[in-house]
Protein backbone atom coordinates (compact mmCIF):
# COMPACT_ATOMS: atom_id res chain seq x y z
CA UNK A 1 0.00 0.00 0.00
CA UNK A 2 1.40 3.26 -1.06
CA UNK A 3 1.36 6.26 1.60
CA UNK A 4 -0.13 9.53 0.88
CA UNK A 5 3.45 10.91 1.52
CA UNK A 6 4.34 8.90 -1.01
CA UNK A 7 2.20 9.52 -3.18
CA UNK A 8 2.58 13.05 -3.05
CA UNK A 9 6.67 12.98 -3.10
CA UNK A 10 5.84 10.67 -6.63
CA UNK A 11 3.71 13.40 -7.66
CA UNK A 12 6.08 16.14 -7.16
CA UNK A 13 9.53 14.45 -8.76
CA UNK A 14 7.55 13.84 -11.35
CA UNK A 15 6.34 17.26 -11.95
CA UNK A 16 10.05 18.38 -11.32
CA UNK A 17 11.51 16.20 -13.48
CA UNK A 18 9.38 15.79 -16.54
CA UNK A 19 8.89 20.00 -16.25
CA UNK A 20 5.05 19.70 -16.37
CA UNK A 21 2.07 20.70 -13.98
CA UNK A 22 1.10 18.68 -10.61
CA UNK A 23 -1.90 17.77 -12.68
CA UNK A 24 -0.37 16.38 -15.26
CA UNK A 25 1.83 14.24 -13.38
CA UNK A 26 -0.85 12.44 -11.31
CA UNK A 27 -2.66 12.16 -14.57
CA UNK A 28 0.32 10.40 -15.65
CA UNK A 29 0.87 8.39 -12.50
CA UNK A 30 -3.09 7.27 -12.67
CA UNK A 31 -2.45 5.92 -16.15
CA UNK A 32 0.57 4.34 -15.24
CA UNK A 33 -1.05 2.28 -12.31
CA UNK A 34 -4.21 1.45 -14.54
CA UNK A 35 -2.06 -0.39 -16.47
CA UNK A 36 -0.56 -2.36 -13.09
CA UNK A 37 3.07 -0.67 -12.93
CA UNK A 38 4.04 -0.41 -9.37
CA UNK A 39 4.55 3.53 -8.88
CA UNK A 40 7.81 3.05 -6.51
CA UNK A 41 9.47 1.62 -8.94
CA UNK A 42 8.60 3.58 -11.34
CA UNK A 43 10.02 7.13 -9.21
CA UNK A 44 13.50 4.65 -9.12
CA UNK A 45 13.13 5.28 -13.37
CA UNK A 46 12.29 8.52 -13.47
CA UNK A 47 15.81 9.96 -15.48
CA UNK A 48 14.17 7.81 -18.35
CA UNK A 49 11.32 8.95 -18.88
CA UNK A 50 11.64 12.74 -20.25
CA UNK A 51 9.82 12.26 -22.97
CA UNK A 52 7.20 10.22 -21.70
CA UNK A 53 4.58 12.68 -20.75
CA UNK A 54 4.59 14.41 -24.16
CA UNK A 55 4.27 10.79 -25.72
CA UNK A 56 1.83 9.89 -23.24
CA UNK A 57 -0.40 12.97 -24.35
CA UNK A 58 -0.54 12.49 -27.41
CA UNK A 59 -1.58 9.26 -27.33
CA UNK A 60 -3.97 9.84 -24.87
CA UNK A 61 -5.44 13.03 -25.19
CA UNK A 62 -7.21 13.15 -21.50
CA UNK A 63 -3.64 13.89 -20.09
CA UNK A 64 -3.66 17.38 -20.92
CA UNK A 65 -0.84 19.55 -19.56
CA UNK A 66 -2.73 22.59 -19.24
CA UNK A 67 -5.77 21.01 -17.16
CA UNK A 68 -6.84 22.97 -13.98
CA UNK A 69 -8.37 22.16 -11.12
CA UNK A 70 -11.98 23.85 -10.25
CA UNK A 71 -10.56 26.63 -8.19
CA UNK A 72 -7.47 27.21 -10.65
CA UNK A 73 -10.11 28.29 -13.64
CA UNK A 74 -12.22 30.00 -11.32
CA UNK A 75 -8.95 32.48 -10.37
CA UNK A 76 -7.92 32.63 -14.14
CA UNK A 77 -11.43 33.29 -15.14
CA UNK A 78 -12.13 35.86 -12.64
CA UNK A 79 -8.12 37.45 -13.83
CA UNK A 80 -9.95 37.42 -17.36
CA UNK A 81 -12.87 39.23 -15.72
CA UNK A 82 -11.43 41.41 -13.57
CA UNK A 83 -9.25 42.15 -16.88
CA UNK A 84 -12.28 43.37 -19.24
CA UNK A 85 -13.23 46.89 -19.83
CA UNK A 86 -14.29 48.47 -16.99
CA UNK A 87 -17.58 50.25 -19.38
CA UNK A 88 -18.50 46.87 -20.02
CA UNK A 89 -21.98 46.01 -18.32
CA UNK A 90 -21.53 42.97 -16.31
CA UNK A 91 -24.24 41.26 -19.19
CA UNK A 92 -21.40 41.83 -21.85
CA UNK A 93 -18.85 40.50 -19.59
CA UNK A 94 -20.90 37.41 -19.15
CA UNK A 95 -21.36 37.18 -23.33
CA UNK A 96 -17.58 37.76 -24.03
CA UNK A 97 -16.97 35.27 -21.47
CA UNK A 98 -19.78 32.76 -22.73
CA UNK A 99 -18.52 33.30 -26.49
CA UNK A 100 -14.74 32.93 -25.59
CA UNK A 101 -14.54 30.25 -23.08
CA UNK A 102 -17.96 28.49 -23.14
CA UNK A 103 -18.77 29.20 -19.74
CA UNK A 104 -22.56 29.87 -17.94
CA UNK A 105 -24.34 30.76 -15.25
CA UNK A 106 -21.74 32.98 -13.45
CA UNK A 107 -22.16 33.16 -9.81
CA UNK A 108 -20.26 36.05 -7.54
CA UNK A 109 -20.01 36.38 -4.27
CA UNK A 110 -21.19 39.52 -1.86
CA UNK A 111 -17.81 41.11 -3.45
CA UNK A 112 -18.27 40.26 -7.27
CA UNK A 113 -15.70 37.57 -7.15
CA UNK A 114 -16.69 34.56 -9.00
CA UNK A 115 -17.13 31.73 -7.11
CA UNK A 116 -18.60 29.03 -10.05
CA UNK A 117 -19.88 28.78 -13.03
CA UNK A 118 -20.87 26.03 -15.37
CA UNK A 119 -18.52 25.00 -19.08
CA UNK A 120 -20.08 23.51 -22.28
CA UNK A 121 -20.13 19.50 -22.47
CA UNK A 122 -19.20 17.87 -25.69
CA UNK A 123 -22.41 15.64 -25.17
CA UNK A 124 -21.27 13.30 -28.54
CA UNK A 125 -17.77 13.07 -26.49
CA UNK A 126 -19.12 11.65 -23.62
CA UNK A 127 -21.63 9.47 -25.45
CA UNK A 128 -18.48 7.92 -27.62
CA UNK A 129 -16.32 7.55 -24.44
CA UNK A 130 -19.14 5.63 -22.30
CA UNK A 131 -22.38 5.30 -23.53
CA UNK A 132 -21.96 3.34 -27.31
CA UNK A 133 -20.32 -0.03 -26.64
CA UNK A 134 -22.92 -3.05 -27.29
CA UNK A 135 -22.46 -4.02 -23.54
CA UNK A 136 -24.16 -0.45 -22.50
CA UNK A 137 -26.64 -0.26 -25.49
CA UNK A 138 -27.49 -3.85 -24.34
CA UNK A 139 -27.71 -2.39 -20.37
CA UNK A 140 -29.98 0.63 -21.37
CA UNK A 141 -32.22 -1.29 -23.44
CA UNK A 142 -33.23 -3.90 -20.58
CA UNK A 143 -34.08 -0.79 -18.41
CA UNK A 144 -36.18 0.49 -21.12
CA UNK A 145 -37.75 -3.02 -21.66
CA UNK A 146 -38.64 -3.31 -17.94
CA UNK A 147 -40.16 0.17 -17.84
CA UNK A 148 -41.85 -0.26 -20.80
CA UNK A 149 -43.71 -3.74 -19.39
CA UNK A 150 -44.53 -2.36 -16.05
CA UNK A 151 -46.40 0.57 -18.24
CA UNK A 152 -44.34 3.66 -16.67
CA UNK A 153 -42.41 4.49 -19.63
CA UNK A 154 -42.60 8.41 -20.06
CA UNK A 155 -45.53 8.66 -17.93
CA UNK A 156 -43.62 11.25 -16.07
CA UNK A 157 -43.50 9.29 -12.22
CA UNK A 158 -40.11 10.57 -11.61
CA UNK A 159 -39.31 6.45 -11.32
CA UNK A 160 -36.04 4.38 -12.82
CA UNK A 161 -35.65 0.64 -13.37
CA UNK A 162 -32.82 -0.11 -10.80
CA UNK A 163 -29.94 -2.42 -11.05
CA UNK A 164 -28.73 -4.52 -8.06
CA UNK A 165 -25.72 -7.06 -8.83
CA UNK A 166 -26.42 -6.73 -12.61
CA UNK A 167 -30.17 -7.71 -11.83
CA UNK A 168 -32.76 -5.29 -12.38
CA UNK A 169 -34.71 -5.16 -8.76
CA UNK A 170 -37.68 -2.66 -9.38
CA UNK A 171 -38.43 0.68 -9.55
CA UNK A 172 -36.60 3.55 -7.69
CA UNK A 173 -36.93 7.47 -7.70
CA UNK A 174 -34.72 8.69 -10.56
CA UNK A 175 -32.75 11.11 -7.87
CA UNK A 176 -31.63 8.32 -5.89
CA UNK A 177 -30.96 5.87 -8.77
CA UNK A 178 -28.86 8.68 -10.93
CA UNK A 179 -27.08 9.88 -8.16
CA UNK A 180 -25.57 6.36 -6.77
CA UNK A 181 -21.85 6.56 -7.06
CA UNK A 182 -20.87 3.54 -9.04
CA UNK A 183 -17.40 2.66 -9.30
CA UNK A 184 -17.26 4.07 -13.02
CA UNK A 185 -17.57 7.65 -11.10
CA UNK A 186 -14.80 6.63 -8.44
CA UNK A 187 -10.84 8.41 -8.97
CA UNK A 188 -9.07 6.09 -10.78
CA UNK A 189 -11.37 3.76 -12.23
CA UNK A 190 -10.73 2.09 -15.70
CA UNK A 191 -13.11 3.33 -18.30
CA UNK A 192 -13.33 2.61 -22.07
Amino acid sequence: MITFKNYTDIVNSIAKKLNSTKDAAVNALIKVQQKGIDPLKWQKHLTMLRTFLPVMADYDPTIDEREMTNPQKVTQMQHYWDDLARSNTDERKKKSMETRFGIKNIKFNQKGKIVSFEEDRDYKDEYKKFQSSKKMIKYRAELVKYNRDKGTYGNGDGKDASHKNGKIVGMEDESINRGRAEKSRLVGSKRK
